[in-house]
């Protein structure tokens, strides 16, 4: 049996990192915001991008520029992401 629970909070772990970036501009930055590592941070945002077939940055010499992906990504998941921060 495959513990769905675990890849779940993986996912929102992602989710979360994701969104500290978007809105950060920078993997620098979104990673000081979680509390992770910036490469720890790079391979989260790797995985997601390989798991949603596309990517959500464009790297640039400083920071990031979301692309449209990342754009449609973020509206999608912001306000939920948020409500449950405020949870917790």
């Amino acid at each position: 049996m495959v513990d769905k629970s675990a890849d779940a909070l993986f996912d929102l772990t992602q989710l979360r990192t994701f969104l500290a970036v978007y809105r950060a501009g920078s993997i620098t930055a979104g990673a000081r915001q979680v509390g992770y590592s910036q490469p720890a941070v790079t391979q989260q945002l790797q995985a997601l991008e390989r798991h949603l077939g596309r990517p959500l940055f464009e790297r640039l010499p400083r920071g990031v520029a979301p692309t449209p992906s990342a754009h449609d990504l973020a509206g999608r998941v912001s306000g939920a992401l948020d409500t449950l921060a405020a949870v917790f």
